[in-house]
């Protein structure tokens, strides 16, 4: 698992699970990477989660809201996001 392998979209939203997850102690919704990312319905954050996923990035527990796990240790070249409110 290399950073190398994500998008730059991929990555900014692997960066914001993680800060998320520090500053909120659980995981985003769908519903939420939505909203932060602007993305005009949920299936364009479900696509991303899927690639991470496949990746080995995140693991998803189904049935959750709050199910998203980051597994990797990794460090990114990407600025975090902003703030996560």
């Amino acid at each position: 698992m290399r950073l190398t392998e994500l998008t730059d979209r991929q990555r900014a939203v692997l960066d914001y699970l993680v800060k998320f997850a520090i500053v909120r102690k659980r995981s985003p919704t769908v519903r939420e990477i939505q909203r932060y990312f602007r993305y005009k319905s949920k299936t364009s954050a479900v696509s991303h989660l899927d690639a991470l996923e496949e990746k080995g990035f995140i693991r998803r527990v189904p049935g959750e809201h709050h199910n998203i796990e980051v597994l990797a240790k990794w460090t990114s070249r990407s600025k975090p996001p902003p703030s996560v409110k």
